[in-house]
């Protein structure tokens, strides 16, 4: 959601820094300060390392939780979380359990591993859909994106006591929304650049390698298996099959009785309309609706065509109206929307589908 102009959070500095070890060049520009969370662009002419926005905490001067959003090849988007603290002495590249959770007893554990002395890092795998994935990065949604965020608690091993961060208020997280797409606006425009650089190219010139390469969909390779049926049990039972890219999540849920609902987390903001569309068969457009958090939209009325042609597609398009656009393989899921429609059954068509099914806990 964007604030009014009186309203917007302005860029309040820009600090710079050597890296100690390399010498090469590297900067902060933060788009948001506040407490308990800021959001940052960090940049670095370091060759192995990226630049990234960061949603970081504000409140302890020795110690941060930092969740990472990179761009990478094709435009896919990886997210990581960090976690540093001053005088750790950490073993270098062993791993340690780590444990996020909210107030509402929704938790993950994560598998971190020390990068030096004083950091842990663990990046969420691009494409996964492990239940452990899954409910993490539900985590994160929820403590930066929901109506009503919860506060964070991080649980390690060892004799590190647990940390919590204090849940942002409705007008913070509308706030900070808005500062991170200001951050991933520029954080595109960087990676476009890297990539562009100086290269000597004309829309009049012969095609190359390169250029097919530049100019090929926007496709993220998945395994055979990125597609999971799951299903949940509060409040009755509700099916899902689904899949990820990024930290972008699409599928489909329902429950008996009731309407199946597409639905895409972490792409779209507000009431809106997007078009799905497999391969190049007929497309459907459909309207959404926010769900419980701002990240979060349900399309109803989904045509059980469209998931016949998911199951016998190759790719899935999601595309708002605007631009918003989110493209998934469709390797496996015939075998996850099979048992999704065992699971959910067909709603009795002079039965009153009402309400739309919980979403994924």
């Amino acid at each position: 959601m964007l604030l009014p102009n009186s309203l917007k959070v302005l860029a309040v500095g820009f600090s710079a820094y050597l890296a100690a070890a390399s010498g090469v060049g590297a900067a902060e520009t933060n788009y948001y300060n506040s407490k308990p969370w800021e959001v940052v662009l960090h940049t670095s002419e370091a060759p192995n390392e990226h630049s990234y926005c960061a949603v970081r905490t504000s409140l302890w001067d020795t110690r941060t939780i930092s969740v990472e959003t990179q761009i990478g090849a094709a435009d896919a988007v990886t997210m990581a979380i960090r976690i540093r603290k001053e005088n750790w002495k950490l073993p270098l590249n062993q791993t340690t359990a780590v444990g996020f959770m909210t107030v509402a007893g929704i938790g993950a554990e994560a598998t971190m591993k020390a990068i030096n002395t004083e950091e842990l890092y663990y990046e969420i795998p691009d494409g996964s859909v492990d239940e452990r994935s899954l409910i993490l990065s539900t985590i994160l949604q929820q403590i930066f994106g929901a109506r009503q965020p919860p506060s964070l608690t991080v649980k390690f091993a060892g004799n590190e006591p647990m940390w919590t961060v204090p849940a942002l208020n409705r007008y913070q997280t509308i706030e900070l929304n808005e500062a991170f797409s200001r951050c991933d606006v520029d954080l595109r425009g960087l990676r476009a650049n890297s990539i562009e650089g100086t290269a000597d190219t004309s829309p009049f010139a012969p095609a190359s390698s390169n250029s097919r390469i530049q100019n090929a969909p926007v496709t993220v390779a998945q395994s055979p298996t990125d597609w999971e049926f799951y299903t949940r049990g509060e409040g009755g039972l509700t099916c899902f099959a689904s899949t990820h890219r990024g930290i972008v999540m699409v599928g489909l849920m329902g429950s008996p009785g009731k309407d199946h609902v597409g639905f895409v987390s972490s792409l779209f903001t507000g009431e809106t309309r997007a078009t799905w569309h497999v391969d190049d068969m007929p497309a459907y457009v459909l309207n959404g609706r926010e769900g419980d958090g701002a990240t979060w939209h349900e399309f109803g009325q989904l045509p059980t065509e469209l998931l016949n042609q998911m199951a016998q597609g190759k790719e899935l398009a999601v595309t708002g109206a605007k631009g918003e656009r989110v493209a998934v393989s469709l390797a496996g899921a015939a075998d996850a929307i099979s048992k999704f429609k065992a699971c959910y059954g067909t709603p009795d068509p002079d039965s009153a589908a009402a309400g739309s099914p919980a979403r994924p806990k």
